[in-house]
C-alpha cells in the first residue's frame, strides 16, 4: 500500500491526469447506461417510472462500489485484463455494427474469433493452474457455443437493431407473471447497473494499476455521476460526435488491456517497460483527454465537425 501512496506522491501530475480521465470515463459510461435504462422503464407509467429509475441510482451507486472491490481482485490475475480488453472492444463492435455494415453476424464472428485467441494465448502460459484454466475453458466453450447458436439461428432481416425490447428478455419473463411488471422492470434494471459496473471496472483499470487511483477516480466518478452525465448528455446533443469520441476512447483503453498479454510474455522488452511507466499513463491520458475537446474546440472555431441533430451511430 505504501508503494502505491509513493507513486502517487512521487507523480502528482500523472496522478492527478488519471482521476481526471477516470472521472470522464464514469461519466461518459454513465450516459449511455442512463439511455438504455430510461427506454427500459418508459412502458412504466409515470410515478413508477421514476421509482424505477430512483431503484436504478442506487443498484449504480452499490454495483460500482463493488466494481472497485472487484478491480483489486482483477488486477490480481494478468489474464483478466486482456479478457477485459476484449469485451471493451465487443462493446465497440455492438456500438458500430449497423453503421459500418458488419451487422450482428460479423459481431459474433468478431467476439467468437477474439475469445478464441484469447484462450490459446492463455492456455500457452504456465503461470495458471490446472483448475483455473479447466474453468476458463468450460466458461469460454459454453458461450462460444451460444454465440454460434445465435449465428445460426439469426436470420439477416431479424438482426439487432440496438434497441432494448425486454419484453423478449428471458429474466424478465420468468419474473413478470410472478411478481409483476413493475419488480420484473426493476430486477431488469439492476442487472444492466451490474453489467454496467464491469465495463466501468475494466475502463478504470485500463488507465492504471494503481488500486488507489482507481477507487479515487471511479468513488468521484459515482458522485459526480447524476451532474456530469446531464451535462454530456446535453453536449452530445450539440456534438452529436462525441458519442464516437466516447466510443474511439473505449476502443483505445480495450487495446491497452490487450497489450498486457505483450507485458505478461515479454516482461523485460522496452516496450513492456514503457507499457507500464507513468510517460505511458501520461500519454493515454492526454491522447484521451485530446479525443473529446479538440473537436469541440475545432468545431467551435472552424465549425468542423459541424454541430447536428442527435442520430443514430
Amino acid at each position: 500500500m505504501q508503494e502505491l501512496i509513493d507513486q502517487i506522491a512521487n507523480n502528482p501530475a500523472a496522478s492527478l491526469g488519471i482521476i481526471l480521465n477516470l472521472i470522464i470515463i464514469e461519466s461518459l459510461l454513465s450516459v449511455d447506461n442512463a439511455a438504455v435504462l430510461a427506454t427500459m422503464v418508459m412502458d412504466l407509467p409515470t410515478k413508477e417510472r421514476d421509482k424505477a429509475l430512483k431503484y436504478g441510482i442506487w443498484g449504480a451507486y452499490i454495483f460500482r462500489g463493488l466494481a472497485m472491490i472487484f478491480a483489486a481482485f482483477l488486477l490480481g490475475f494478468w489474464w483478466l485484463k486482456p479478457l477485459g480488453g476484449m469485451y471493451l472492444l465487443w462493446l465497440v463492435a455492438d456500438q458500430f455494427k449497423n453503421k459500418l455494415g458488419y451487422g450482428e453476424k460479423g459481431t459474433i464472428v468478431f467476439k467468437i474469433l477474439s475469445l478464441f485467441g484469447i484462450m490459446f494465448l492463455i492456455r500457452n502460459d504456465g503461470t495458471i493452474n490446472e483448475i483455473a484454466l479447466w474453468t476458463l475453458r468450460a466458461v469460454a466453450a459454453i458461450f462460444i457455443s451460444y454465440l454460434i447458436y445465435s449465428f445460426i439461428k439469426l436470420k439477416e432481416d431479424e438482426e439487432d437493431d440496438g434497441s432494448i425490447n425486454k419484453s423478449n428478455n428471458t429474466v424478465y419473463k420468468f419474473f413478470q407473471n410472478k411478481i409483476g411488471i413493475f419488480w420484473s422492470t426493476v430486477i431488469l434494471v439492476e442487472i444492466m447497473d451490474m453489467a454496467f459496473s464491469i465495463d466501468n471496472v475494466f475502463a478504470a483499470v485500463a488507465f492504471t494499476p494503481n488500486i488507489i487511483l482507481v477507487c479515487i477516480g471511479v468513488f468521484i466518478g459515482i458522485l459526480a455521476m447524476r451532474f456530469i452525465a446531464q451535462w454530456f448528455v446535453r453536449l452530445m446533443e450539440i456534438y452529436t460526435f462525441l458519442e464516437t469520441a466516447a466510443f474511439v476512447v473505449i476502443t483505445i483503453l480495450g487495446i491497452k488491456l490487450l497489450m498486457s498479454i505483450y507485458e505478461h510474455f515479454y516482461p523485460e522488452s522496452g516496450f513492456s517497460i514503457f507499457l507500464k511507466g507513468h510517460t505511458a499513463d501520461i500519454l493515454v491520458s492526454i491522447l484521451t483527454v485530446s479525443i473529446f475537446f479538440i473537436p469541440i474546440l475545432t468545431s467551435k472555431l472552424l465549425n468542423f465537425p459541424k454541430k447536428q441533430e442527435k442520430s443514430d451511430l
